[in-house]
């Protein structure tokens, strides 16, 4: 298996436990808007997700279901994060979820600038739809980074 194969598995592995918080988060948030913000990004993910498959099929790559698997179990344990209640979703956690999502999301964002940068080298990269994609993945960091002050005063404001 090439480093690149490797690569690219990782990073499917890492999107479907990305798209999976992103969906449980949206339906949780204590606030509908942030909700259905949270929710227009998942899909916006999801469909990267998809583009993601297509340029792993363009290299005959498969999906790792070993990866795959364990980043859904990971993404399921966190769910176990303190939050200051056993029982009930609060603010706190709705602002943990949200950094979770940065985080996912800045990892996507390396993963396409990374193909960008080998894009000349290899063929089956369209460097267009990547820098596309790098945009769009800007633009998420930028609506997750606003929707993270507003659920950040919400959580840590006495």
């Amino acid at each position: 298996m090439t480093a690149l194969a490797a690569y690219l598995q990782t990073h499917l592995a890492g999107s479907r436990a990305g798209v999976d918080l992103f969906s449980r988060s949206a339906k949780g948030q204590l606030d509908h808007e942030i909700g259905v913000a949270l929710d227009e990004i998942r899909r916006e993910v999801a469909d990267e997700r998809t583009q993601l498959q297509q340029i792993m099929s363009s290299l005959d790559v498969d999906e790792n279901l070993v990866r795959s698997t364990a980043a859904r179990i990971g993404e399921r344990i966190a769910r176990l994060k303190p939050n200051g209640s056993l029982l009930h979703r609060t603010p706190l956690t709705d602002l943990v979820e949200v950094e979770a999502l940065r985080i996912a999301v800045s990892g996507k964002q390396a993963g396409w600038e990374s193909l960008v940068a080998i894009a000349d080298l290899v063929p089956q990269l369209d460097l267009d739809q990547l820098e596309q994609l790098v945009a769009q993945g800007k633009l998420q960091l930028e609506r997750l980074g606003e929707l993270h002050a507003v659920v950040a005063r919400r959580a840590l404001t006495p």
